[in-house]
């Protein structure tokens, strides 16, 4: 056998292989997804569906079911038999696609928001915020890695203007969490400096995007949580077939009390027994120094908002509540607290994002809270009578007018008193 049939046939068939699997990836699947892969994924909760598109675009583009996307963290994985999707299943025209698990902040969703700009034009939204992500880290790397893969973060260094101080500010953040190595990074870098991307950039960007599709059309309807049969099916013969919220309060009230029986906070039993037993001393106090009025994350909230404008997307967002006897427990400083929503609120109004739900004084309110930080039960029901009306009924379009002074390490190291935001508005001249 001559050296040239040796070398065939040892790397011969690497090579072919390698041959097929590029045009595997490179043939044009059509990626559609059936209606039900669509309802299984607008709760599942995945990873894979928030750092993926096509299922999310898909469903998005449905006009028959109406789907909505819902984005915020870890609330969403208490699906009680008065959850938004269990609701909506039972009463409402519209369903839920839920964007939200531990660590889905702000810069998350805007990758995230990114991959179905078209879908979100002149449409509407749900945003949850919570004060807790605005620590002085901001959203943690890892958590930014995990649910933000190539694909997301290609999509928007494609979409990006290097002449927007708002995709600059983002491709710093973009450099922060993923360090300046690889594409990614160097991309990045040139956005961050207000560099245009070169032809060759843009080529090689789009071309890995090309195959990222292909394979997410071909892979994305897998290995998904069917959160749907098991959590939320079962719920909706469980709420009576007349629509009555002072009725569904009253009943959430009472199968709080009976679920959270076994403990002083007023969290569900089973939370309490696998999170709290036994902790319940060396707790105390242990919140007394937390502080959520600096962090990066306010930049972060307001690239998303800048998101919002750019598709024209009328948003109601909720700002959660704190259970009110744990953080009594706990020393959490309430001021402190109610001047990061404070300043949560002023960010938004002062840009024309006037619809808010404040939940930040409902924490101690009897079946409010299913565990220290997340609603559950009465909670819910409210939750739904306030945001269904507002996507179920025709809304003005919205007017924003976005000021990047809310970009500025002035605004996101600001302490927020009453006195400081009123010279911070003066200064920048915001109304």
């Amino acid at each position: 056998m001559t050296n040239k049939k040796k070398l065939w046939s040892i790397f011969g068939p690497v090579i072919v292989a390698l041959v097929l699997v590029f045009i595997f990836f490179c043939l044009p699947w059509s990626g559609h997804h059936s209606a039900k892969t669509e309802q299984k994924a607008a709760v599942s909760l995945s990873p894979t569906v928030f750092k993926n598109r096509s299922l999310k675009v898909q469903a998005l583009s449905d006009r028959h079911t109406k789907y909505v996307p819902f984005f915020g963290s870890s609330e969403f994985n208490r699906m009680d038999r008065y959850h938004p999707a269990v609701m909506a299943a039972k009463y409402h025209s519209y369903r839920p696609f839920l964007f939200g698990s531990r660590g889905t902040q702000s810069l998350p969703q805007l990758f995230n928001m990114t991959m179905m700009s078209k879908q979100m034009q002149n449409k509407k939204a749900v945003f949850v915020i919570s004060p807790q992500w605005f620590v002085k880290q901001g959203v943690m790397a890892s958590a930014f890695k995990y649910y933000n893969g190539s694909y997301a973060n290609l999509m928007w260094v494609q979409q990006a203007n290097p002449k927007s101080p708002y995709d600059r500010y983002t491709a710093k953040r973009l450099l922060q969490l993923l360090g300046h190595d690889g594409s990614v990074g160097s991309y990045a870098t040139k956005i961050s400096q207000g560099k245009s991307l070169s032809k060759w950039d843009r080529f090689v960007i789009n071309s890995k995007i090309t195959l990222l599709h292909h394979e997410d059309n071909l892979f994305s309807g897998f290995f998904i949580k069917d959160n749907y049969d098991t959590r939320i099916k079962p719920k909706i013969k469980l709420l009576p077939n007349q629509l009555n919220y002072a009725d569904l309060s009253a009943n959430a009230v009472k199968e709080h009390d009976q679920a959270s029986n076994n403990n002083p906070f007023g969290v569900l039993n089973a939370f309490y027994n696998k999170r709290m037993r036994g902790k319940i001393k060396r707790t105390a106090d242990s919140q007394r120094h937390f502080n959520y009025t600096q962090s990066p994350e306010y930049g972060d909230l307001e690239v998303v908002l800048k998101q919002f404008q750019r598709t024209n997307t009328n948003v109601i967002f909720m700002i959660t509540p704190v259970n009110a006897k744990w953080e009594k427990h706990t020393g959490m400083p309430m001021k402190m607290y109610y001047q990061t929503v404070r300043k949560i609120k002023t960010q938004l109004r002062a840009q024309g994002f006037n619809n808010i739900i404040d939940y930040s004084h409902k924490g101690s309110e009897n079946g409010f809270m299913q565990d220290t930080i997340h609603i559950g039960w009465a909670g819910w029901v409210d939750f739904d009578r306030q945001t269904a009306p507002f996507l179920e009924k025709k809304q003005p379009q919205p007017n924003y007018k976005m000021n990047d002074a809310f970009l500025s390490k002035d605004w996101l190291n600001l302490k927020p008193t009453q006195k400081n935001l009123q010279q911070f508005k003066s200064e920048h001249h915001i109304k």
